[in-house]
């Protein structure tokens, strides 16, 4: 019998899951806000910017939140540094206003965006339960970690959450064990073992931190990667530090980085199978340090996969001397940084993809009928070429496409029978074909590609076979980028490589000229607006249509867009 949604309690092991689970920056907010500041789904739509204070002392910085609990009024929530860290990340990146909504969504999609993580998350980690996970469950999940775990004051805990009580929020209390007593015991006799543990984690959050803060200065992956290991071997939390990758076309792991003691510790026959079990399960693993089979233990080994999306970019590997490191609170924040590099070597090779002198472009074609296009093609026997695509969401692409061939309320009715198309509308008719906007959810090369890195600047389906021309930095690894899509589309050969250098007329060369001027966000918008035709007349789209469809409000929508509007024409018309 399933286990009811409201029996479920949460362990920090399934918490981290669900985390690790989240695909986007939005979702692990939300996942964080719910299980680690405790509000509820309809709590989340009304948080501004405004609502955080932050307060200065002794060398140390606290951050609190003003809670809009509805018509019962207001109260105060304690924000946790790193949580607090990651909330201000999200309002720069997104250019949210001071005023205005930090997840601009309903309650209902709080829940629903819950929900899918969950379901992420049992299929993830084989735990069916954590497909019923709610808001309501993680909020109870930080009233026991708060209660038990760290034994803070019923009353703090209750002031913070909104509860009137503790009564409900405790697990049912079952007889402990004498072991379990005895150790009870002898922690209250000798309070060096907590206070030992609680400085460690102190300190490695506080390194976490400076290698978090460094990220942002590094203009390359190499930078990156360099930087980490260093900061996390200077500040001595660790003694040796390795980035890793796995090179597939030889199976084996290769160092990219290293810093600290024992330089070629992976090298030739050194021992690699905690690494290549923490890439192949996506998950934070610890070993001890044998670098042979047999051979003595040289402490305690962690191995961090570097994670955005569906890209893996290697290992992370951090050595400890202390046996007491690497338990679940640090494996949390070692995961947590993991997916921060991964994100950060993502927006830099997008970033040298806009700013570099020469880009690779790749030609690929595929027949896989699992991409939805070209079982569209297939199906209705008619051809389809891509005039924009915008990353509209997690997981997601806004396609804008010109369809020959057949009625566009063809195409539509066969769009809304397809479980692989969130949405589509006909945008404008033509004589001898339609464009129509396609929300395309499963997944596709086009969107491989994207969250890859790459550009998608040409896509055209003929009788079913597609064709797709990406642009990436010039350090991308070929190769291995082919070999991942091979996975998933087994049918995607590549066609052509080529070197190119942007000029300031091409698409490329122009937007080098504003990438600094407009947020991603804003570029997004605008992108979705021109191909929408949200600028012509008669209009192709209204606001509310292209909001809708980028699951933002009209009015977050209109705000992005007079801002790039504004910074577009600045280009043009200010002499600087």
């Amino acid at each position: 019998m399933a286990e009811a949604a409201e029996e479920i309690r949460l362990t920090e092991r399934e918490y981290e899951q669900l985390r690790q689970s989240t695909e986007t920056y939005r979702e692990e907010l939300l996942v964080r806000l719910c299980g680690e500041v405790g509000l509820r789904a309809t709590e989340i739509p009304r948080l501004k910017p405004s609502d955080v204070q932050s307060l200065g002392g002794e060398g140390r910085t606290q951050y609190f939140m003003t809670v809009h609990e509805g018509d019962s009024g207001t109260r105060e929530a304690y924000l946790p540094p790193r949580v607090a860290h990651d909330f201000w990340q999200y309002v720069r990146s997104n250019d949210i206003e001071t005023d205005q909504p930090v997840i601009d969504v309903s309650a209902r999609r709080v829940q629903m965006l819950v929900g899918e993580i969950g379901e992420r998350a049992a299929e993830w980690a084989g735990r069916p339960t954590l497909g019923s996970v709610t808001p309501s469950i993680l909020r109870r999940y930080f009233a026991q970690q708060l209660l038990v775990s760290k034994g803070v004051d019923p009353r703090i805990v209750t002031t913070i959450g909104g509860w009137e009580g503790v009564d409900g929020l405790l697990p049912p209390l079952e007889e402990p064990p004498r072991d379990e007593i005895s150790a009870a015991f002898e922690r209250l006799e000798d309070g060096q073992h907590g206070a030992g543990k609680s400085a460690r984690l102190r300190a490695v959050v506080e390194t976490l931190d400076e290698v978090g803060e460094g990220l942002s200065a590094a203009g390359s992956r190499g930078e990156i990667e360099d930087g980490v290991c260093q900061t996390i071997v200077d500040d001595e939390t660790y003694d040796a530090a390795w980035v890793t990758e796995r090179e597939r076309h030889r199976e084996r792991i290769d160092v990219r980085t290293h810093a600290g003691e024992d330089p070629e510790r992976f090298d030739e026959e050194g021992d690699t199978t905690l690494i290549r079990q923490a890439l192949q399960s996506n998950r934070v693993l610890v070993a001890p340090d044998r670098p042979q089979p047999g051979a003595a233990e040289r402490g305690l080994l962690a191995a961090i996969p570097l994670v955005h999306g569906e890209t893996t970019y290697g290992a992370l590997v951090v050595r400890a001397d202390n046996r007491g490191a690497f338990d679940d609170p640090e494996r949390t924040a070692l995961a947590d940084l993991g997916r921060r590099i991964g994100l950060t070597i993502t927006a830099t090779e997008r970033r040298q993809l806009l700013l570099g002198d020469t880009v690779v472009r790749l030609t690929l074609q595929y027949t896989n009928r699992s991409a939805v296009l070209v079982d569209l093609s297939r199906t209705l026997d008619c051809d389809i070429e891509l005039t924009g695509v915008v990353a509209a969401d997690a997981h997601s692409l806004l396609c804008f496409v010109t369809v020959d061939g057949t009625a566009p309320e063809t195409v539509l009715n066969w769009v809304s029978e397809t479980d692989s198309v969130g949405d589509a509308r006909l945008i404008r008719s033509f004589e001898d074909g339609a464009l129509l906007e396609i929300v395309i959810e499963s997944d596709s090369p086009a969107l491989a590609l994207t969250e890859r890195g790459g550009t998608v600047t040409e896509l055209g389906v003929e009788s079913g076979t597609a064709t797709i021309v990406t642009e990436f930095a010039p350090n991308v690894g070929v190769r291995p980028l082919i070999d991942e899509l091979n996975r998933q589309f087994p049918s995607v050969e590549l066609r052509s490589k080529q070197e190119v250098t942007p000029t300031d007329q091409t698409p490329a060369g122009f937007r080098e000229s504003i990438d600094e001027k407009l947020t991603e966000k804003q570029q997004s918008v605008l992108r979705a607006a021109y191909h929408a035709g949200y600028f012509e007349w008669p209009r192709g789209s209204t606001a509310e249509e292209l909001a809708e469809s980028m699951d933002i409000s009209s009015p977050t929508l209109h705000n992005h867009l007079r801002r790039a509007q504004q910074k577009l024409l600045g280009v043009a018309f200010d002499d600087e």
